[in-house]
């Protein structure tokens, strides 16, 4: 795995890759420095069985999230700016910001292994408080209040935490 300190180095790069390439009319910047990131936290994973389980935790992550996400867009708690937009309804750069989430769970994030519910009440408030940060540097669009939103993605990343938390631990553990 990935030595925790490179992987919340690499989480910060490719966070604001992710959000402020989209902030900046560049909404691809940030899949490609995810896809990167996770090639090459992929080879650092030296059996293949194990390897292949964890692409396929990051390809599940991003599912959850293109899902997710998506039902944020369609109930009109999430939109995008033109500049932003690179796929529908969520965005490309939003699901690798999914797969990201779940590429450090094993490295910096590893203290929530088995600790579901301190996961989600990260995800109830660390959710809410990333989205704003995206708005706030014209990547997204919260509303149609913010309390909704903040509710609508609390509740989300309440759910989605522990749930990429469990994912995590079955991709690790996994005969």
């Amino acid at each position: 795995m990935t030595h925790p300190l490179v992987s919340f180095v690499a989480f910060q790069v490719c966070w604001f890759a992710c959000v402020g390439g989209a902030a900046r009319g560049l909404p691809w910047l940030g899949p490609l420095a995810v896809a990167v990131y996770a090639a090459g936290h992929l080879r650092t994973i030296p059996y293949r069985a194990a390897r292949t389980r964890q692409a396929c935790l990051l390809g599940a992550a991003g599912a959850v999230g293109y899902a997710a996400d998506s039902v944020l867009v369609l109930s009109g708690v999430l939109t995008f700016p033109p500049h932003a937009v690179l796929g529908r309804p969520s965005t490309v750069w939003m699901v690798a910001l999914w797969v990201l989430q779940a590429a450090i769970l094993g490295g910096v994030m590893s203290w929530m292994r088995g600790r579901f519910l301190l996961a989600a009440a990260v995800g109830a408030v660390g959710g809410p408080l990333a989205y704003l940060a995206g708005e706030r540097l014209g990547a997204a669009v919260l509303g149609p209040s913010h309390a909704a939103a903040f509710a609508a993605i609390g509740v989300e990343w309440a759910l989605a935490m522990p749930l990429l938390v469990w994912m995590e631990a079955r991709a690790r553990l996994a005969p």
